[in-house]
């Protein structure tokens, strides 16, 4: 059984689309594979630095 994904829309800066965009061009990605790349790498990274940050409690 596959991962479900959930759409996410953002609004970003004209200048930090183009940088997107030369991006996914040298890395022959899709915007999408590469923002979601990026966001995973982020929250990793967040996970070792503060791990209550990316796991709270439950309540």
């Amino acid at each position: 059984m596959g991962s479900k994904r959930k759409n996410l829309h953002v609004r970003i800066e004209e200048d930090t689309y183009e940088k997107l965009r030369h991006l996914t061009f040298y890395e022959r990605s899709s915007i999408s594979e590469v923002v979601r790349r990026l966001i995973i790498e982020y929250l990793e990274e967040k996970a070792i630095d503060e791990p209550d940050f990316v796991a709270p409690p439950r309540l």
